[in-house]
């Protein structure tokens, strides 16, 4: 059995937001605005020199000899689906992948699909070996997120996202899900009501509501130290979530004198309760949303 072991640059793209998509055109324009999506990355990759490997679903994967060429493919195919339903979780990594049988294996790609699964919708997350492989005047197009631990690696690596039009990275890693209330019980019927200012918005069962600084979130909260897409309520099986994917982190009251930090994690709620992205609620520029959770 042949095989090949090629240092290269791997890319993941993979397309989201179908869902929305196929509710507001219908099965068969949104079967073919995907179908386009995915040619055009795959048309994206190709004029930069990439390898087409395969496509699984909605993701595209590709091999680069070339970082920089893979970097200018990627910051394309992100501006090309910047304001429309269909967004991107773009994964880029650095280093030896073995082809065989017209496909590509090892940690690499392992690695290349981790840091695509935890992108944000929209979001290019590279690894630090992608960004060392790069030259200096390439590197000044990404920014420095955190330090990311992934399961199986014995040490936590930075990674890093392009840069924002306007200089700011759209989200930043943390550490893993904190669940508050793991004990309680579901409840068939809630109701969860979010009010921030004259802003009130309630969330249902297998609903979602966003909060952010973009004027496309449920909730706007026009804030520099808030994220674009800072973070998401929802219900499902009876469950009140915040799903946290921001820069700054959000600090999550649920009672008095009792404030949690979080960032980039998902966390049970209950009761009642506060949240301030970015900021401690104590502080008096803070942006308070309350919540509270009904039964019913």
């Amino acid at each position: 059995m042949d095989q090949e072991r090629v240092l290269a640059a791997v890319l993941l793209v993979d397309v989201v937001g179908s869902t929305p998509l196929y509710e507001s055109i219908g099965d068969v324009g949104a079967l073919q605005q995907i179908s386009e999506c995915l040619d055009e990355v795959r048309g994206i990759t190709g004029r930069y020199g990439g390898d087409f490997i395969h496509s699984k679903g909605d993701d595209v994967l590709s091999l680069f000899t070339r970082p920089e060429a893979a970097l200018k493919a990627v910051r394309q195919i992100s501006s090309q689906l910047r304001g429309g339903l269909l967004k991107a979780r773009i994964g880029l990594h650095f280093g030896t992948v073995i082809r065989m049988r017209g496909d590509i294996f090892g940690d690499v790609v392992n690695v290349t699909a981790r840091l695509s699964t935890t992108a944000n919708p929209g979001e290019v997350l590279v690894s630090q070996s992608f960004f060392e492989a790069l030259s200096s005047d390439s590197r000044s197009a990404l920014r420095l997120l955190d330090s990311m631990a992934f399961k199986g690696k014995q040490e936590p690596f930075d990674v890093y996202t392009l840069q924002d039009d306007d200089g700011i990275p759209n989200t930043q890693l943390g550490r893993q899900s904190t669940v508050f209330d793991r004990v309680a019980g579901s409840t068939r019927h809630v109701n969860l009501v979010i009010r921030y200012g004259d802003q009130l918005r309630s969330c249902r069962n297998n609903e979602l509501v966003t909060i952010g600084r973009s004027p496309e979130c449920n909730i706007v909260v026009p804030r520099p130290w808030v994220s674009r897409h800072h973070a998401t309520f929802t219900i499902s099986n009876g469950r009140a979530r915040l799903i946290e994917r921001s820069s700054s982190g959000t600090f999550v009251s649920t009672r008095p004198d009792h404030e949690v930090f979080v960032r980039r994690e998902d966390v049970l709620l209950f009761g009642s309760g506060l949240i301030s992205p970015g900021l401690q609620s104590s502080l008096g520029e803070a942006q308070i949303l309350y919540y509270e959770i009904i039964s019913g």
